[in-house]
């Protein structure tokens, strides 16, 4: 029998009417396991809905009219271990992104970013990998290895440059092939030849070392 998915049922904790809806809209459109979202304007309301669902996937604001999110990230972590809590935010700075990170959050996210952005780093979450904004997933490599700042680029091409952008920034292989006028096997071939200049293996990497190039902001 099949165990249903972990992202069945969402969660979104958001104050603002309108990014709590478009969120809530594009959540179903990128993961299509989701099947239903649940939205709470205030921590309050959001641990009402935890009252009656244990969900596996939430993203929440930081700043909330009654606090802050980190002990509701802890709560959510620790009713089910597997949860995945994506903060959706307009913080980029050190005060908040670590707090949220040591609370318990996988994901973080800067909904100041123009919304197929956003999307596309949601769209990550289907193939176990982390929903980063660019600049959060730099800011949390130089806090762990500051030398990155002093290590040499390793030289790719022009059309390499241009499919790591794309990556980067959430395009699917087929899509980048769209985007450049090439077939997706030779999207497929760039990135292989981008992951082994760049000791490299996951687009999460390869989205820090785009952002580090200054191609993605």
């Amino acid at each position: 029998m099949m165990q249903p998915s972990p992202f069945e049922r969402a969660l979104i904790v958001e104050d603002l009417d309108e990014p709590r809806q478009w969120l809530a809209e594009i959540l179903p459109q990128v993961l299509p396991a989701v099947r239903r979202v649940d939205a709470a304007a205030n921590l309050a309301e959001a641990r009402e809905c935890m009252r009656s669902y244990t969900y596996g996937l939430a993203l929440v604001d930081w700043g909330l009219p009654d606090g802050t999110s980190e002990n509701l990230i802890r709560e959510l972590v620790a009713a089910r271990a597997d949860a995945l809590v994506i903060v959706a935010t307009i913080h980029d700075d050190d005060a908040h992104v670590f707090p949220a990170l040591r609370a318990g959050a996988s994901g973080y996210i800067l909904k100041s970013q123009p919304r197929e952005v956003v999307a596309g780093q949601l769209r990550r979450i289907d193939s176990g990998e982390l929903a980063l904004s660019p600049s959060i997933a730099l800011r949390v490599l130089k806090h762990f290895r500051p030398e990155v700042q002093a290590e040499s680029p390793k030289t790719l091409t022009e059309r390499e440059v241009d499919v790591l952008r794309l990556i980067a920034k959430g395009y699917k292989v087929p899509e980048v092939g769209q985007l450049l006028g090439i077939s997706a096997h030779t999207v497929s071939t760039y990135i292989r030849d981008i992951y082994r200049k760049l000791g490299i293996s996951s687009r999460a990497e390869a989205t820090m070392e785009a952002a580090r190039r200054g191609l993605v902001v």
